[in-house]
């Protein structure tokens, strides 16, 4: 048996070129999985029905009567926010990107209901209020800030 060692270079740099190619696409893919399984677990939590209230510039807070729907989407990795009226009518939705980074923060882009028109949305969750405290900007460059108090 005679040893060919042309085809067996040829071998050796093939198989090492494709372990590089798997071990990057499934290292890529793992440590988006692992991402998002830690999002997750820190963020899912917060899922679920917020009174909104407006921020004075005394810092009180005036309830708008309006609600905020929020839910987590495990496969983005992204909270799903809603925006309702007192009388229950849509006002606005947004996706907010929670930051591993910074705990408790994220960002977010809204769009208003009835028109193509939002803005920009920045969040701070307090985990001992259960509450967000959102200040943003629309897209008429008008500043706001908003609180959301989780209910019971």
């Amino acid at each position: 048996m005679t040893v060919q060692w042309l085809s067996l270079a040829i071998g050796s740099v093939s198989g090492a070129i494709l372990g590089v190619v798997g071990f990057w696409q499934i290292g890529t893919r793992w440590r988006k999985w692992s991402e998002r399984q830690a999002l997750t677990k820190e963020f899912a939590s917060l899922a679920g029905l917020y009174a909104t209230y407006r921020v004075k510039d005394d810092g009180t807070h005036e309830s708008t009567g309006g609600t905020i729907e929020i839910t987590w989407q495990a496969k983005d990795g992204l909270l799903e926010a809603a925006g309702f009226q007192s009388n229950g009518h849509p006002e606005w939705h947004s996706y907010i990107k929670m930051s591993r980074e910074y705990a408790g923060a994220g960002t977010g882009h809204y769009n208003n209901s009835n028109s193509i028109h939002g803005g920009i949305q920045q969040v701070i969750y307090s985990k001992q209020n259960h509450s967000f405290n959102v200040m943003g900007t629309s897209h008429t460059k008008a500043q706001f800030s908003h609180f959301w108090k989780r209910k019971d």
